[in-house]
């Protein structure tokens, strides 16, 4: 306990000395007389501060205050871990490590038994970073802050230290409660870290935001945002590979990816399960290899795309027979009528599945497993009227 105090008044030492101090409340019923900073009273004092603070819209407040709480739930749980561990080797010789800290379900946990909701993001690779989300649960949409936060090395790890999202930094809440996205750090030649991270709204229009930064070494540095890119992709997955190598990881995506001028991508339409992989070069993403799941939908696609971009002989890997091809032709498919749209209902594992090309008119086309692969077997037009 005497430990936990000292780390805790170390943490309101350190918020005066840059002008954003939190003390525990004075006076009323949230007076916390007797106890320390960092004790559940404390903590749950500061995060009764902090929802009252973003209830009146005093958002900076309440973020100082969420990230206090932040700092004391650190240390009680470091605390915690630190006595249980002393109990179990009191007959065991001394030994020196270097703590990592308290898990992120200790934390996430702590912080719930005083109100706060709690949504952790942990690097891959090293060293140790997280992007955490500290939010009222119970508040309104914006009632919440977002930073970084790492064990801080001159208190092995029983201690944070804590960088609110620098400007240029993804940010998780920015996309939404189903947010998907993540986050990797690898070490720099120098003794430095860099991280990489990446947010997107699952299949969203938004496209996907990657930013790179580095920390210089040295126990006080932050990061500094080097890149930030907007994607053009829809994404449902996001994976970093590879952190560790020195250099920014590989970027795997997997989704329906960039958007097909060829065909209408409403939300419902049947949508290319791809998964891509990005490398970073020359100050920008680059696409370095692609794999598509093999469905009905994504055989028709592959068609239109070599029937329309090649000589017609193109799209005969794509169809059972040359026949296909002068069906397709005979309809002036291989000239394009603007966007196809999946009549409702169409998935993308359907063999027989319909598109509308203007008005009443559409198209139906017939496929069929060949060898482990899908190929168009009949293309004819059709009408659809939706009433």
């Amino acid at each position: 306990m005497k430990r936990l105090l000292f780390l805790l008044l170390a943490f309101g030492l350190a918020a005066g000395c840059g002008g954003s101090r939190v003390d525990p409340p004075r006076g009323g019923e949230d007076d916390a007389t007797g106890e320390a900073a960092g004790e559940p009273d404390s903590l749950a004092a500061w995060a009764k501060r902090a929802r009252e603070s973003w209830a009146s819209g005093d958002s900076a407040a309440a973020g100082t205050l969420a990230r206090q709480a932040f700092q004391g739930a650190w240390a009680q749980a470091d605390d915690a871990r630190s006595s249980a561990k002393d109990a179990t080797t009191s007959e065991r010789l001394p030994t020196v490590e270097q703590d990592a800290g308290p898990s992120s379900t200790e934390l996430i946990d702590a912080l719930t038994r005083v109100g706060l909701s709690a949504d952790v993001t942990l690097a891959h690779g090293g060293p140790p970073v997280w992007q955490v989300l500290v939010s009222d649960p119970v508040g309104s949409a914006s009632a919440e802050t977002e930073f970084w936060a790492w064990p801080d090395p001159k208190h092995g790890g029983a201690a944070p230290v804590i960088e609110a999202l620098p400007k240029g930094a993804p940010a998780r809440a920015r996309y939404g409660p189903d947010a998907v996205g993540d986050l990797a750090t690898w070490p720099l030649a120098d003794g430095g870290a860099g991280l990489a991270s990446a947010w997107a709204r699952p299949r969203s229009r938004g496209g996907l935001e990657v930013a790179l930064a580095v920390r210089k070494k040295g126990d006080a540095a932050t990061f500094t945002i080097t890149s930030n890119r907007v994607l053009p992709i829809e994404a449902d997955t996001v994976l970093f590979a590879g952190a560790g190598s020195g250099s920014p990881p590989v970027l795997v995506v997997t989704g329906a990816g960039g958007r097909d001028p060829m065909f209408d991508d409403c939300p419902t339409c049947p949508h290319l399960e791809r998964v891509q992989r990005y490398v970073y070069r020359e100050k920008t993403w680059t696409l370095a290899e692609e794999r598509v799941a093999a469905t009905p939908y994504a055989a028709f696609v592959a068609f239109l795309h070599a029937l329309r971009e090649g000589l017609p002989e193109n799209a005969l890997p794509y169809a059972s027979s040359p026949a296909v091809i002068d069906q397709a032709m005979a309809m002036g498919l291989e000239l394009g009528r603007g966007p196809l749209r999946a009549a409702p209902g169409t998935l993308a594992t359907d063999p027989t599945q319909r598109y509308r090309t203007g008005g009443t008119e559409a198209i139906e086309v017939t496929l069929s497993n060949a060898g482990g692969r899908w190929v168009v077997d009949d293309v004819r037009p059709t009408q659809i009227v939706i009433e």
